[in-house]
């Protein structure tokens, strides 16, 4: 096939992954173009070099299949993997992997945590496989027919677009566009910058190419005819060409024994592909059509059975089937067998019987239960075959969907709807069969984000509950409303809420989780007197019935509401109050209020009481992972995120803002996503730099929709960037956009303070004194009003950049803001405010204090890994050291010769390295040289080191390892 532009490009992509860097490789085309030629070309390249291949291919047939494409070749890769050998594939990845690719039924690890785990989990598992696979070369997965992709291919290789394997990865798809999913067609678009991108889009083989195929033993009018018939498709021209001199009759011989309706083919291809297959007799023919029913690839071992045939007659007819070319060893282990291609497979398929077809999958059930299949195995073909009536098959298609829920919700769904289809109304009995198999339906079809069917799925379910049960109705309608204001339906909620409070009496406490909810969706609705009385009600109902649970999510919620209000006396009593109770409770009693958890979370963060944010939030994830309640995952993991980041945890706030961002990636929550988006930028910022994290802050503003605290709160982050790069145009543009917001949408007032202090610097930093002074004034009042310690400290810092030449009150107002920072333990913000400070007191002449608060602004950026705080940290030190007065010692004649040549290169800034090289020496006996000088001359730093030798430090290089 004349392709070899094509290959070059994926030759290239391949060079690239032996040179560290990713490629994503697109192709596209219609059926029969050479998508698949391409692919194993390149993975025939691969293979030459010590890049590690694995390939899947998707197929019509198994999108209910979790991870239909890429199954076998993980699954390969898991079984290849030593289990102790190699700690990328530590035990947990093999469980979370064996959830959803095991074959057999052999015991799984049954913690909830491995058995409800969501989704981010398993494809960080899958990203761990592939870096474990990587080893000196890279790996390249080839990804065949994505447009038959089940949702948890597809969702997989969207994480992995965001998301590249710290290994060099070759990440080749291939897919027919105009069949392509819209959801396939979304996945590219999202590719980060961590990937060069390759798009091939194969068309028609020009006449040239076409000969090449049909070769010179066909006269020139064949060849003019088979062209012309094929379209220039590879394909069609290679299975014409291998025909051209076949009989005729071999078509009606096999239209005779196969009746029913081709895949849509052109009819010139069908003629041709039935020619192929149309002398096979019975057992052979039968054979293939196991195949087909098996999957692409597909285990010989199971053909027997599924084609209700002896075994010796099964490998026979195979023998010949391979000889023929219909059907090949597959890769990567060749232990699986595939069809020549596709399209073979969709004609074999389309042309079954359908009653051969429902027995066949009953058969292949059959098979896989006694190879020791698991339910998720086995569930495809279950749902093919049941008969209704068959709770055995209903159990199994259950249990197969609670296995799949939080990996692959949209194939538990569909296992589920086949699972109602199977119960008849005599069956069902009490209702309870078909109550547990909805409410589990409305589970995963809220997990994918469905709402038309979760609701659905829960009025259904509403109306098998029996009177004298109404208080479980109250629990399904209470997890409706929770679901609908996590997914940003808070109208919606509030409608459901109210509308089935009103069934219940005030002075019953059964109707508490309506009256929590509606509480929640009221104070986020900023209605905060109607949220107290919800939450009234049920505190004395939960007084007397001893209902600690209750009394936490109220004492959570009110708390929350005090902190967006302003009210900072009410929420820290009534933190306090939550977290006392939280903190007395087991993991067991707060299963059912981990959403209070989360508010806890978000008001001890207002509060300023990060540490304890931390300890209560981590908890409340441990608790949801254990139970797999995925749904309070966001807000649990976005807290997570801005705690660690507080505290300085930068490597934990990035993770669980990733995390955070995935989550809402797979709920389509927009406003979610742009806020985790900021929240990474935010500490990106620190750990690297602001121009590093600007492009992700900026996507971050773009994706948040409605104009509410999450957009507030992404822009202040935004406005904070902008500011440390200079741009304080565009700082304070942000800032007033913040504050301009629709009152119902106006920012907490607990960090009001925050965004009026970057204003009032930007402005400051610009010489617009006066507007910086009305800035520096509103965060004064701000603070005051809250009355926090942090927010008190970002007022000083807004003043400060007032004084003008007054230094000594510039230190003043510093010192005090880096104490408050100090006593709220935000350790960044605190440096960043010392290293102010530091300034403010080399200007007063302070020489020796600015020296020592610089010194532990590098000691903290250090321990932080605040890449970009030290940076600050180094430039201020050489500032510093420049504008102190020099200062002659007699000290450095106590050096050797040697030391003080090394001493004297030293204070004229050149690095460990560069007197290295100028002294012939090597740079460890030049850090053992400035290690023995330092000691010496009772120093601790270079600048100290440039006093004591009367010279100004003005290198460019900072020390490249101080002792």
């Amino acid at each position: 096939m004349d392709r070899d532009w094509e290959v070059t490009r994926l030759c290239t992509a391949l060079d690239a992954c032996s040179h560290g860097r990713s490629t994503v490789v697109e192709i596209t085309g219609d059926p029969g173009l050479g998508k698949t030629r391409l692919l194993a070309e390149i993975a025939s390249h691969a293979r030459a070099t010590e890049v590690t291949v694995l390939s899947g291919r998707a197929s019509e047939y198994e999108q209910e299949r979790p991870f239909g494409a890429v199954v076998e070749s993980l699954r390969t890769r898991l079984e290849q993997a030593p289990s102790r050998a190699e700690p990328a594939v530590d035990e947990e990845t093999r469980a979370l992997l064996d959830l959803v690719m095991a074959r057999s039924s052999r015991p799984v690890p049954r913690a909830p945590q491995l058995l409800d785990v969501e989704r981010f989990r398993l494809f960080g598992a899958v990203s761990r496989l592939l870096e474990s696979a990587g080893g000196d070369g890279g790996v390249l997965l080839c990804l065949d027919d994505l447009h038959w992709a089940d949702d948890g291919t597809l969702e997989l290789l969207h994480y992995l677009l965001r998301n590249p394997p710290a290994v060099p990865v070759v990440l080749a798809c291939s897919y027919r566009p105009r069949q392509a999913r819209p959801r396939l067609l979304a996945c590219f678009p999202e590719t980060v910058d961590g990937y060069r991108v390759e798009r091939l889009r194969l068309a028609p083989l020009d006449r040239r190419a076409g000969d090449l195929i049909l070769g010179t033993e066909l006269a020139t009018e064949q060849r003019d005819r088979l062209y012309t018939t094929s379209g220039g498709n590879p394909l069609y021209l290679e299975v014409l060409a291998r025909l051209a001199a076949h009989s005729q009759a071999a078509s009606a011989h096999f239209s005779s024994q196969c009746p029913g309706q081709f895949v849509d083919l052109p009819g010139s291809l069908r003629a041709a592909l039935v020619r192929e297959v149309a002398l096979l007799n019975p057992e052979q023919l039968s054979v293939l059509r196991a195949a087909a029913v098996l999957g692409d690839p597909f285990d010989p071992n199971l053909l027997a059975t599924v084609a209700d045939l002896a075994l010796g007659p099964t490998l026979e007819a195979l023998d010949v089937l391979a000889e023929m070319d219909l059907v090949r060893r597959g890769e990567p282990s060749g232990r699986m067998l595939e069809f020549r291609h596709p399209l073979l497979r969709e004609l074999i398929s389309g042309e079954s019987p359908p009653g051969w077809c429902l027995a066949a999958h009953a058969r292949a059930d059959r098979a896989l239960r006694e190879a020791g299949a698991g339910p998720v195995a086995r569930a495809p073909y279950v749902a093919r075959s049941a008969e209704a009536g068959d709770l055995d098959a209903v159990h199994l298609l259950r249990e197969a969907a609670e296995r799949t829920m939080y990996s692959v919700p949209a194939t538990a769904a569909s296992w589920l709807t086949a699972a109602l289809r199977l119960l008849k109304p005599a069956d069902a009995g009490s209702g309870e069969p078909r109550l547990g198999v909805l409410l589990a339906l409305a589970r995963a079809l809220g997990l994918t984000g469905d709402l038309v069917g979760f609701r659905a799925a829960l009025k259904e379910a509403l109306g098998l509950l029996p009177p004298d049960q109404r208080s479980r109705w109250v629990g399904v309608v209470a997890l409706q409303a929770k679901v609908e204001r996590i997914l940003g339906s808070i109208s919606e909620a509030r409608s459901v809420l109210e509308a089935e409070l009103a069934a219940w009496p005030r002075s019953s406490g059964v109707a508490n989780p309506l009256r929590l909810e509606l509480a929640t969706v009221r104070m986020i609705q900023r209605a905060y007197d109607e949220s107290a009385a919800y939450l009234d009600t049920a505190v004395q109902h939960a007084n007397e019935t001893g209902d600690r649970g209750t009394r936490i999510a109220a004492d959570a919620c009110r708390a929350l509401g005090a902190a967006y209000s302003g009210k900072t006396e009410a929420l820290l009593a009534h933190a306090s109050d939550a977290a006392a109770a939280v903190d007395e409770m087991e993991d067991a009693e707060l299963v059912a209020f981990l959403d209070p958890l989360s508010q806890l979370g978000w008001a001890e963060l207002l509060a300023e009481r990060y540490d304890n944010a931390v300890r209560h939030v981590t908890r409340g994830i441990r608790i949801a992972r254990d139970t797999g309640q995925s749904h309070v995952m966001p807000y649990l993991l976005l807290s997570h995120s801005w705690a660690h980041r507080a505290v300085g945890q930068l490597a934990e706030a990035v993770g669980s803002a990733e995390a955070a961002e995935e989550m809402a990636y797979l709920l389509g929550q927009s406003d979610l996503l742009g806020y985790s988006l900021a929240l990474r930028a935010r500490a990106i910022m620190i750990r690297d730099h602001p121009v590093t994290a600007a492009p992700l802050a900026e996507r971050a503003l773009r994706t948040v929709r409605a104009r509410g605290r999450l957009w507030g709160l992404t822009a202040g982050v935004l406005s904070l960037i902008r500011f440390e790069q200079g741009r304080l145009d565009d700082c304070v543009s942000l800032v007033q956009d913040i504050i301009d917001q629709p009152r119902h949408s106006a920012p907490t007032h607990s960090i009001k303070a925050t965004f009026f202090s970057t204003a009032a610097q930007a402005e400051a930093a610009r010489g617009r004194l006066e507007a910086a002074r009305t800035w520096a004034r509103r965060a004064a009042e701000a603070a005051t009003a809250v009355g926090l310690r942090g927010q008190h400290g970002h007022a000083a810092v807004a003043q400060a950049c007032l004084v003008g030449r007054d230094a000594k009150a510039g230190v003043e107002l510093l010192g005090s803001a880096v104490a408050d920072f100090a006593s709220t333990r935000q350790v960044l913000v605190e440096g960043r405010t010392r290293l102010a400070l530091a300034r403010a007191q080399a200007a007063a002449g302070q020489f020796g204090a600015a020296t020592e608060n610089v010194g532990q602004v590098k000691q903290t950026a250090v321990a932080y890994g605040a890449g970009h705080l030290h940076v600050q940290a180094v430039n201020a030190q050489r500032r510093i050291g420049a504008m102190g007065p020099r200062v002659r010692s007699a000290a450095p004649s106590r050096l050797s010769p040697r030391e003080s040549s090394v001493a004297e290169l030293a204070t004229q800034g050149l690095s460990n390295r560069d007197i290295a090289e100028r002294t012939f020496l090597s740079v460890k006996t030049v850090e053992a040289h400035m290690t023995r000088i330092f000691r010496k001359l009772g120093v601790d730093s270079r600048w100290a080191l440039a006093q004591a030798f009367g010279e100004r430090q003005d290198s460019e290089g900072d020390a490249a390892a101080e002792p």
